[in-house]
């Protein structure tokens, strides 16, 4: 960005060694020029050091969230399709196309009704509720 403001600088200075006179057209266009090229060139500097401290917001943001998340993932997730938690009565299940945990509250397993879980990802079935259901999705993802 010092670049920025050196080039406008030696337009500046250019302009000044021209002897262009303002009273003219041409000296009243070139100064109007030179005062827009300026002003432009503050906008930007001023929007660069915006974007930069937003970046630098954002990356702290970020850095919390992953100590978060690493808090309170730890020691829950495996590698296995299926996984158990007996402190929140959840469990998780891996969809077979893109590989994302879905977690599943007990209570979804007791309702009466038949629910079907879809994957948040893919929007593929991954939990059904219904014994009968559930045996035909077991199927359909063993054929996978």
């Amino acid at each position: 960005m010092e670049d920025l403001k050196s080039r406008v600088a030696y337009l500046k200075g250019l302009a000044a060694g021209l002897d262009l006179d303002e009273s003219s057209r041409e000296g009243k266009l070139f100064a109007q020029l030179i005062d827009v090229v300026d002003a432009m060139s503050e906008a930007i500097i001023d929007l660069q050091e915006e974007v930069d401290d937003l970046v630098d917001y954002t990356e702290g943001i970020d850095e919390d969230l992953n100590e978060l998340e690493e808090d309170f993932y730890e020691g829950e997730l495996d590698d296995e399709d299926l996984l158990i938690d007996e402190d929140e009565d959840l469990f998780s299940v891996e969809c077979p196309d893109c590989h994302e945990l879905v977690f599943i509250d007990d209570e979804m397993m007791e309702d009466e009704d038949v629910v079907e879980i879809l994957c948040p990802n893919c929007e593929r079935v991954v939990f059904v509720n219904d014994d009968e259901a559930y045996e035909d999705l077991d199927e359909e993802l063993d054929e996978d």
